[in-house]
């Protein structure tokens, strides 16, 4: 037996589906395996067992825009279940545990939200009378959809203010908030100063692909020259991830030790005690290791994942006992966990490595979004909200070292994938992607996170349209000309500057 879904799309039963970032979700909102096909007109779900089960997908709200949304678990039985209503159902179950969480229940301003909130209630309400009626029921649970949507974004945002009110008051910003990383294989000396004139630090990626290319070889003149025109400006430099073990980073000639724990531990401690040693002098924050816990390439036990993680912050510190590390989560949202049987969840990952006397100073934490790959579907400020609240209970800083989305609506030939992803097909926040919808989008998000008071800084993930990570996700174009989300860089730089009790002069 399986969990199966109706689906309704202005009051006509959907016939023809194509599930789009589809994931079996299990407790505390983990993917886990499962099988997701539509057939027979019905989205089926099924993990191979009795337990239950629910699924996240694409979910497309209209003018209200396109976002990866889960339903609730589910018990199987044979019965479908109306995929509208359940999708309405978590919602509204999430917005009362926020607004708990958050205390807004009795907080005399958050009052113009309560009328918003019952009329979704009563909406929903109206939806769960008329199952019976399977196609009115779907209508009045998008529309109840809808309304919480905009309500939870809306409560995420007011949360923000509120919070970000008191960290100004308290001067708990910190010196260097507003980064970018670059790309070091760019030379260009206009790149350099832009980066250098215009954020308080610089995240510099040592890949090891490319910096250790073959076994007993280092090319380190790229990353060389960046660190000498950094240091030479002064600006504080977080460098890495020096281990992140998947496809792309991880050296061809390592893959013949996939089964050989030992030789890859030996190997990357070899590689990260001659970037450290080389660099020691220029780096202010040290990124260790990023994505230990997806382990899409080499099939670590957990175990070994957790070892080794502790190896290599061991191996920072032993070398510059000083040194600030970060321990860095790639996928928050743990798409990863459905597809990789012996991954580790990130927040189960994040909690065991801050629980077991790793000597680490704080998390690094990677959202990038609008892309169709696993973990990168488009999400809302409020989902964005309740994801950042995990790391709450962590007792560690939390440094946001890439965050990004698309500057254009369709596929990229100048970035890293040549124009294979359509950020049409990952879903839209509000609106299709465009320049000015980014810079949006970095607003928002820049000052829902740094409201969080152990949210130290943000960088964004490129500094240009060169060879960028996602369609149109730098802040300056192909010519290295401002866009609207670099000119917005600025103006929030220059805000949590003033807000900070000291100047950035005086730093």
């Amino acid at each position: 037996m399986a969990v199966k879904f109706e689906i309704y799309r202005g009051g006509e039963r959907v016939r023809s589906y194509a599930p789009a970032g589809a994931v079996a979700m299990g407790p505390e909102s983990v993917p886990i395996a499962g099988d997701i096909v539509f057939r027979d007109g019905l989205l089926v779900v099924d993990r191979g067992d009795e337990h239950a089960i629910g699924v996240s997908l694409l979910w497309d709200m209209g003018e209200a825009g396109a976002y990866a949304l889960e339903t609730t678990r589910l018990r199987h039985r044979e019965q479908p279940y109306n995929l509208n209503v359940e999708l309405a159902r978590l919602r509204l179950m999430k917005i009362v545990q926020k607004q708990e969480d958050w205390n807004l229940f009795d907080f005399p301003k958050a009052e113009k939200f309560q009328q918003l909130f019952r009329e979704a209630q009563e909406l929903f309400a109206e939806a769960l009378g008329k199952l019976d009626e399977p196609a009115e029921a779907a209508k009045l649970a998008d529309r109840s959809m809808a309304l919480s949507l905009e309500l939870s974004e809306q409560l995420s945002m007011f949360h923000a203010d509120l919070l970000l009110n008191r960290r100004r008051q308290a001067g708990q910003f910190a010196r260097h908030i507003i980064g970018c990383r670059v790309d070091p294989r760019v030379k260009n000396q206009k790149y350099r100063d832009t980066l250098t004139s215009s954020f308080d630090y610089a995240v510099l990626p040592m890949p090891w692909k490319q910096l250790q290319p073959e076994e007993e070889v280092f090319e380190t003149a790229a990353v060389d020259e960046w660190i000498e025109a950094l240091n030479r400006r002064r600006m504080p430099v977080i460098a890495g991830p020096l281990i992140r073990l998947d496809e792309a980073e991880v050296p061809d000639w390592m893959f013949i030790w996939e089964h050989d724990f030992e030789t890859l531990r030996e190997l990357a401690y070899e590689y990260v005690q001659k970037v450290v040693q080389r660099y020691r002098k220029g780096v202010a924050v040290w990124n260790v290791a990023a994505g230990l816990c997806g382990n899409s390439v080499f099939p670590l036990s957990f175990e070994q994942i957790i070892e080794l993680t502790r190896l290599l912050v061991s191996q920072v510190k032993n070398m510059m006992p000083g040194a600030r590390t970060l321990v860095t989560i790639s996928e928050p949202f743990g798409e990863y966990h459905a597809k990789v049987a012996s991954s580790v969840p990130p927040m189960l990952y994040a909690e065991m490595v801050a629980q077991a006397g790793i000597n680490f100073e704080a998390f690094g934490l990677e959202i990038e979004m609008g892309v169709p790959k696993p973990g990168m579907f488009t999400r809302d400020l409020f989902q964005l909200s309740c994801m950042l609240d995990r790391f709450s209970t962590f007792g560690r800083p939390l440094f946001l070292t890439a965050v990004n989305v698309p500057g254009k609506s369709s596929p990229d030939p100048g970035d890293m994938s040549e124009g294979k992803l359509d950020p049409s097909t990952a879903g839209r926040w509000h609106r299709a992607w465009d320049p000015q919808l980014q810079a949006e989008w970095m607003e928002a998000v820049y000052r829902l996170a740094l409201s969080k008071p152990y949210i130290e800084s943000i960088a964004w993930t490129n500094l240009a349209d060169l060879n960028q990570t996602m369609p149109a996700g730098g802040l300056l174009d192909d010519l290295l000309q401002p866009k609207a989300a670099f000119a917005k860089a600025q103006e929030l730089k220059d805000r949590f500057h003033q807000w900070s009790r000291k100047s950035p002069a005086s730093t």
